[in-house]
C-alpha cells in the first residue's frame, strides 16, 4: 500500500488525536462508517453494441472513515478509500471510472486518504459562533465544490470558517490549497496538486431575512487566474393551502485575470419554477450564459474540474455546473460554457415502498461555431430505491446530436444511449 502524503492542515488530525491522552478520555467520541460501491456503465455510443464489454466502464469503491469530538471545542474526521477493478475488465467492461493517481496504471488499485481534518469551535468566547474546519475535506459552494456523480468524490486541502452571530446570517470564509480534482474522472486518487495553479479565496453570505427568501452571495479569487461572483435567491409563493410555487433564480461572472488576463468575461443567469400535482413535484428552468468578445472563456462551471475537452479550443470547461438546466452529460461543458442557451423539464415523484422516480429533459443550444460545441438534447430517467440493506440507482440517459454540429470529438459526435448501475451498501 502506498505512502499517503497529507499536508500539515490534514496531518493535525493525528497531532490532535495523539493529545487526547492528555484530556479527559470520556469526552472523546468516534462514530465509525464504511460504504462499498459498484459503479457500472455501458453505452452503444461509437456504433458499439449497448452492453459490448469494449463500450462498457466500472469500477469498484470501499470507504472507510470515523468522525468525533475530543471535547466541546474540537473535533476530528478521517476518511480513507480504495478504488479497484475486480477484475471486471477480464470479462464485463473495457475501462474504469477514476483514479490512474501519480505513476499508476488505471487498473491499479488506488488508495488515498478522502478526508482528513480537525474541527474548532472556541469555547466561551466572542467567537463561539464560529466553526473552524482545518484540513482534507469536501466542499459545496457555487464554483468550487465536490463533486459525487462518479465512482469516488474529489475532495480539498482547505480551511474554512462558518460563523453565525448574526441572526438569519451564516458567513463562510475559505482557503483552498490544493485538490484532487480531474477533468471527467472527478477524483484523481492521490493526486492532489495547487489549486488552479496558485490556490484560491472565497466568501460567501447565506442570508434568510425571509424565511421564504433565502439569498446567497458569494465570492472568488483565484489567484493569478481570475475573479468570480455568484448569487442565488429562492422564493416560495403559496396560492393557497394545497398550491404553492418555488421560485429561483441565479447569476454568475468569472472575470479572469493575470494567466488569463485579456479573455473575455462569462457572466450567465438561470430562472427556475417548481411546484407539486398530486404525487409529482414538477419544474421548469432557463438559464443563459452570454458570449464575449475575449479570445479565451472559462464556463460558470465547477472550477475544481476544470479542462478542455469537448469544448471550444480557447474555452475552459468545469465538469459539473450549478445552473439549474444541467443534465447528467449536458453540465458544465455545455449548459455552462459561453455562448450556450438551455432549458429543462423535470418530474419527480416518491412511491412509498418501491422507490424514487426522476425524468429530466434539458435542450442547449449554443451560437459558437467552433468544435466542438453543438445543440444537444438529453433525456435522463432515474430510478433509485433500496433491496435488502442495498441502495441501487439505475439510470438511462439520451443523447440527440444535431447533425450539423456534429464533429470528431468521440464523446461528442453521435446520438447515444447510456445506462448506468450504483449499488452501495452502508456498514
Amino acid at each position: 500500500m502506498k505512502t499517503i502524503r497529507l499536508s500539515l492542515a490534514a496531518l493535525a488530525v493525528v497531532g490532535f488525536a495523539s493529545g487526547a491522552s492528555a484530556m479527559d478520555l470520556s469526552s472523546v467520541t468516534a462514530k465509525p462508517y464504511a460504504q462499498a460501491k459498484l459503479y457500472y456503465e455501458a453505452t452503444d455510443l461509437n456504433g458499439n453494441d449497448m452492453f459490448d464489454k469494449k463500450s462498457a466502464s466500472g469500477q469498484a469503491l470501499l470507504t472507510a472513515g470515523v468522525t468525533g469530538k475530543l471535547d466541546s471545542c474540537w473535533g476530528y474526521g478521517f476518511e480513507y478509500m480504495i478504488a479497484d477493478t475486480l477484475g471486471l475488465e477480464n470479462n464485463l467492461v473495457g475501462g474504469v471510472r477514476m483514479g490512474q493517481g501519480t505513476d499508476d496504471s488505471p487498473l491499479d488499485t488506488h488508495d488515498w486518504a478522502s478526508q482528513a481534518y480537525v474541527t474548532y469551535s472556541p469555547c466561551n468566547t466572542i467567537l463561539s459562533n464560529t466553526t473552524f474546519k482545518i484540513g482534507r475535506q469536501f466542499l459545496n459552494t457555487p464554483l468550487a465544490f465536490t463533486e459525487r456523480w462518479n465512482l469516488a468524490p474529489n475532495s480539498f486541502d482547505a480551511i474554512v470558517a462558518v460563523n453565525q452571530d448574526i441572526k438569519n446570517v451564516t458567513l463562510v470564509g475559505a482557503y483552498v490549497g490544493r485538490g484532487n480534482g480531474k477533468f471527467v474522472q472527478v477524483s484523481d486518487a492521490d493526486k492532489f496538486s495547487s489549486y488552479v495553479n496558485s490556490g484560491a479565496y472565497a466568501v460567501g453570505a447565506l442570508t434568510k431575512f425571509i424565511e421564504s427568501l433565502p439569498i446567497n452571495v458569494w465570492y472568488y479569487n483565484v489567484v493569478k487566474t481570475a475573479d468570480a461572483l455568484w448569487a442565488d435567491a429562492d422564493y416560495t409563493y403559496k396560492m393557497s393551502d394545497d398550491l404553492a410555487f418555488d421560485i429561483g433564480a441565479q447569476y454568475g461572472s468569472v472575470m479572469p485575470k493575470g494567466a488569463l488576463d485579456g479573455a473575455g468575461d462569462t457572466n450567465g443567469f438561470g430562472v427556475k419554477i417548481g411546484t407539486k400535482f398530486g404525487m409529482f413535484n414538477v419544474e421548469a428552468a432557463y438559464t443563459s450564459v452570454d458570449d464575449d468578445d475575449g479570445t479565451a472563456r472559462v464556463a460558470l462551471a465547477n472550477t475544481a474540474t476544470l479542462g478542455t475537452a469537448h469544448v471550444p479550443a480557447g474555452y475552459v470547461g468545469g465538469k459539473k455546473t450549478k445552473l439549474y438546466t444541467a443534465t447528467i452529460y449536458t453540465d458544465g461543458t455545455a449548459v455552462a460554457v459561453p455562448g450556450s442557451d438551455a432549458w429543462s423539464v423535470k418530474v419527480s415523484t416518491k412511491v412509498d415502498g418501491i422507490g424514487k422516480f426522476i425524468a429530466k429533459y434539458n435542450s442547449c443550444e449554443n451560437d459558437t461555431t467552433k468544435a466542438p460545441l453543438q445543440n444537444v438534447d438529453e433525456l435522463d430517467v432515474i430510478y433509485a430505491t433500496k433491496v435488502a440493506g442495498i441502495n441501487a440507482k439505475f439510470i438511462y440517459m439520451n443523447r440527440s446530436v444535431d447533425g450539423k454540429y456534429k464533429v470528431a470529438d468521440a464523446a461528442l459526435k453521435d446520438d447515444s444511449n447510456h445506462f448506468r448501475v450504483i449499488l452501495a451498501k452502508n456498514f
